[in-house]
């Protein structure tokens, strides 16, 4: 009886002694995987679409993947005044955001890409360090 009992006990240390807690990075990917396939894609202005938003463990990067269209989908109004004037807005909303704050203090990159509705090409791409949003 007692080696019955020491070897279920010995079982159970492997089983549960096995079991790995989930990471940080495994846990923003987890979530953003689930946000993606509950949430979008949906607008989130009349001419922008979020179509997914996905975490890379690897370069600790969170990516949020967008689409344009009507007057947004049209490469020649990117200029580099109005690309640098939106990535301003990024950058400062980044800084003061409460709700990207878990993230922030984990150190991530965010990356933001903007595609044409009509031609799938990439109009914008931005990425933001956490140099640039002040960890």
């Amino acid at each position: 009886m007692k080696k019955i009992l020491a070897i279920v006990c010995l079982g159970a240390i492997f089983v549960f002694g096995s079991c790995k807690r989930e990471t940080t990075d495994e846990k923003f990917k987890r979530d953003f995987e689930q946000f993606t396939e509950k949430e979008c894609p949906k607008f989130v202005d009349p001419c922008t679409r979020l179509d997914s938003a996905c975490y890379d463990i690897e370069s600790r990067t969170l990516s949020y993947h967008y689409t344009v269209q009507d007057m947004l989908d049209d490469e020649s109004i990117y200029t580099d005044e109005v690309v640098n004037m939106f990535s301003d807005n990024i950058q400062q909303e980044l800084k003061s955001s409460i709700q990207m704050k878990g993230y922030k203090d984990e150190g991530i990159t965010f990356h933001y890409d903007y595609r044409s509705t009509t031609t799938g090409e990439i109009l914008l791409d931005l990425t933001f360090t956490p140099e640039d949003y002040g960890k």
